[in-house]
């Protein structure tokens, strides 16, 4: 072989490993960019799915918070529009409990509740508090609780009578007042106003 065909195969040797190296070179540059923007990729995804998850659990909050908030102020509406049912009831009764005491019936009541004390506490002495407007009602009373004594209670506004023995230290409540306020609750519990 001559000088010349060494040399030219001695530098297509050259080339061809610098020609194998440079591909090894721009292999190992791809496969390292590519693992680089794989990386890259996913800690992108990552970061883009936590934001996401961040700002989806930020608005469940704020849409709790306001369905709280709306829910409360229903409950309050409903309330009110509730007491207020509750209230235009109890005025009316109150306005047919008025004229019940402008009736007849209305001394039936007193003597049936003087009846049911005299059940109760016999012939003992007792204390009957009656509204200022019943002082013509007292001597329906006494013919039935004869050991009665009398006074005037303002608290009383719409009628009947509070009839106390102090031997017994027993109270019998039989007052339209009473009545009408224990019907308030039960109106309440039973007409479906409560709020819940």
């Amino acid at each position: 072989m001559n000088e010349q065909t060494k040399e030219s195969k001695f530098l297509d040797a050259i080339n061809r490993y610098a020609e194998s190296q440079k591909a090894r070179i721009t292999q190992e540059i791809e496969d390292y960019k590519n693992t680089k923007i794989e990386q890259a990729t996913e800690q992108g995804l990552q970061d883009a799915y936590d934001l996401i998850h961040a700002q989806v659990t930020r608005r469940k909050s704020a849409i709790v918070n306001e369905t709280a908030k709306r829910e409360l102020e229903l409950k309050r509406e409903l309330f009110t529009e509730r007491q207020q049912i509750a209230d235009e009831v109890f005025e009316a009764a109150k306005d047919r409990l008025k004229n019940f005491v402008n009736s007849a019936d209305y001394t039936a009541f007193l003597q049936r509740s003087a009846e049911k004390a005299k059940e109760l506490f016999g012939d003992q002495a007792c204390v009957v508090s009656l509204a200022p407007f019943d002082k013509d009602k007292e001597s329906v009373i006494a013919a039935i609780l004869p050991q009665a004594t009398f006074e005037a209670d303002n608290r009383i506004q719409l009628g009947g009578a509070r009839i106390y023995c102090p031997e017994k230290g027993i109270c019998a409540d039989d007052t339209l007042d009473s009545r009408l306020n224990d019907q308030r609750q039960w109106f309440i519990e039973n007409a479906g106003l409560e709020v819940v």
